[in-house]
């Protein structure tokens, strides 16, 4: 390979890395100066933008049990430890009723008190926190409210528009 090619490549990682500094350097001086102006008009454009569909921000606690919510691996031993109560399975609570934020209240006829919380977190062998699990689902609740969420307004998609009727005929003189 002829000196030539080589320097051209150096020449363009060299450019290349500078850009690279350079943007790095401005998106950093822009987090600094943004940091706490925007925290609240953002989380207020969230509320919002996803509030109807209850999409809500989490609280720095919240944020810090559902790390140990998803240590669920799922075995079912809590399952063994707690009886059911209807629907409501020890295995259920980590598994299913935590995943989907928005979608809680259809936890709220649920009887979560009528389960052994302790007894079934005493047996995990990941350590999920189930009656924090439970008093995380309650306070959701209170806050978001139990009633099913406002559907949304349906728009029909491109190309599934109703066929409509074809024009009628001009009528026939004669």
């Amino acid at each position: 390979m002829s000196e030539r090619p080589r320097l051209r490549r150096a020449a363009a990682l060299s450019r290349l890395g500078a850009l690279y500094g350079r943007h790095l350097a401005r998106r950093g001086a822009l987090r600094l100066t943004r940091h706490g102006a925007d925290t609240e008009a953002g989380l207020r454009r969230f509320d919002e933008l996803y509030g109807p569909a209850r999409i809500t921000a989490l609280s720095a606690g919240e944020r810090e049990q559902l790390g140990a919510h998803g240590r669920c691996v799922a075995c079912g031993l809590c399952g063994f430890a707690a009886p059911r109560a209807g629907y409501v399975r020890p295995e259920r609570l980590p598994s299913q009723l935590t995943r989907s934020l928005p979608d809680l209240w259809v936890t709220r006829d649920l009887p979560l008190d009528a389960v052994d919380w302790r007894a079934a977190a005493a047996v995990c062998p990941t350590g999920v926190p189930l009656p924090a699990m439970r008093g995380f689902v309650r306070e959701r609740l209170a806050r978001e409210g139990v009633e099913p969420p406002v559907p949304r307004s349906s728009v029909p998609l491109p190309g599934t528009e109703p066929p409509t009727a074809p024009p009628a005929p001009p009528p026939v003189v004669g």
